[in-house]
């Protein structure tokens, strides 16, 4: 984004570099995908069929195809088909609740079963990291930490991965400042906590002339990545990409139309709720967010967590440029929803009006130069030779629309190819 825009900061490492850790992750989460229509380069093939488009979202396509718009199938990680002992989707519509099935691929069902076979992993849950120890010889020795009972406990380590995400990595390290980190662990150059990126969203809904049992079907399944380059928007840097939404923000139900559709009580109310009940249609945008120097984390001067210790600050501030973002992304997701064959808006809300931290970038962001990044372009602290970042915090740009998940995956997975190869060669 700096050498080809002048905005943001580039990456220290190529799509080329980390695409084969994507198709790893891929397969051991499972995602389902498209064969085709997808611009970004693939050296193996989705491991999955894609999920078929519910009937409310075919409309949404048709919308797109009247405005010249590509949608496409969208890349999920959910099960299209039974894999690795997981059964397929059922489409019930409530990922963002959590899936008793377990046919949604997050960690829990994936990478820590697998870890934990190994016999080489322990997880202590209810446990609250107070610090990282620093040590001479530029290196840490360990945490102080909690545990359940509010123990005080140390762990010595040989190396310690942070994965506390974009806001508490930040905090946990500069609250481990002390003698030998004055100014907070890992923060020699001052930019831990800085380049903060938050979520930059547009979602606008209305009800469609048909009843189309909008309330069914995979969340997020069909998406148009059309603006997804970051030269997509004339005379605005960085990009975005739309999709389906009605059921990702919680039209999958009678409550969220009586609080939210349908206004009234009584029979009118009832009735009402009759004929509009799986008529929303939603389109979601997701944008390209750059940082800005008003924008960053640091630690609360007044407001403390039980332990005692400071709170993450957050302070966000959207720029020109995502205000003009936003307005360009409103207006495509209105035009698409109209042209889709809705006739009444019900509903918009976006980056204008709620903070919202879905995906939360930066902070800590990777890059060859020390004086400008906090960790290098294996997320290990420039300084401290065996303290690692593994989340979105090292991310140097937030990218056009895309979810985040995939990619710390596949950072993490070349982080610990790369730390495993520090400690044989004994530079760990």
């Amino acid at each position: 984004m700096h050498s080809r825009f002048g905005v943001g900061a580039d990456w220290p490492i190529s799509y080329d570099e980390l695409e084969p850790y994507y198709g790893e992750a891929e397969r051991i989460v499972g995602v389902a995908g498209p064969a085709a229509g997808d611009s970004r380069p693939r050296s193996t093939p989705y491991l999955l069929p894609p999920h078929p488009l519910s009937y409310a979202t075919t409309k949404i396509a048709e919308g797109c195809q009247l405005q010249g718009l590509p949608f496409i199938a969208n890349a999920r990680a959910a099960l299209s088909e039974p894999y690795d002992g997981r059964p397929e989707c059922n489409y019930c519509g409530n990922c963002n609740r959590g899936c008793p099935r377990t046919d949604k691929g997050s960690a829990d069902v994936t990478f820590i079963p697998k870890a934990r076979e190994t016999g080489r992993c322990e997880i202590l849950t209810e446990c609250h990291v107070t610090r990282i120890l620093a040590g001479p010889n530029d290196r840490v020795t360990g945490v102080a930490y909690r545990d359940a009972s509010g123990t005080a406990r140390i762990a010595d380590a040989r190396s310690v991965i942070v994965a506390g995400g974009a806001v508490e990595t930040p905090r946990l390290l500069l609250n481990s400042g002390g003698e030998f980190a004055p100014d907070g662990l890992a923060n020699e150059s001052g930019h831990v906590g800085r380049h903060f990126m938050e979520t930059l969203h547009w979602t606008s809904s209305g009800l469609h002339q048909d009843h189309l049992g909008s309330h069914r079907g995979l969340p997020a399944d069909g998406i148009c990545w059309h603006y997804n380059a970051p030269d997509a928007i004339p005379g605005i840097p960085g990009g975005f990409r739309f999709g389906s939404a009605a059921r990702e923000i919680g039209f999958n139900g009678p409550v969220a139309y009586a609080r939210r559709v349908v206004p009234g009580w009584g029979r009118a109310h009832k009735a009402a709720m009759r004929d509009a009940f799986g008529r929303v249609v939603s389109i979601s945008a997701i944008g390209e967010s750059l940082p800005n120097d008003a924008s960053y984390i640091d630690l609360d001067p007044a407001e403390k967590d039980s332990l005692g210790l400071p709170k993450a600050r957050i302070h966000s501030h959207l720029g020109d440029g995502e205000l003009r973002r936003l307005a360009f992304m409103a207006q495509t997701c209105r035009e698409v929803l109209m042209a889709s064959g809705v006739v009444e808006m019900i509903e918009e809300f976006g980056a204008y009006d709620t903070f919202r931290p879905t995906h939360v970038f930066s902070t800590c962001r990777m890059g060859d130069d020390p004086a400008d990044s906090v960790v290098d372009r294996f997320g290990c602290s420039h300084r401290w030779r065996n303290l690692f970042s593994a989340d979105a915090s090292v991310f140097p740009s937030s990218g056009g629309g895309e979810s985040p998940a995939l990619t710390i995956q596949a950072l993490a997975i070349r982080m610990a190819r790369d730390l495993v190869e520090r400690a044989r060669k004994g530079t760990l």
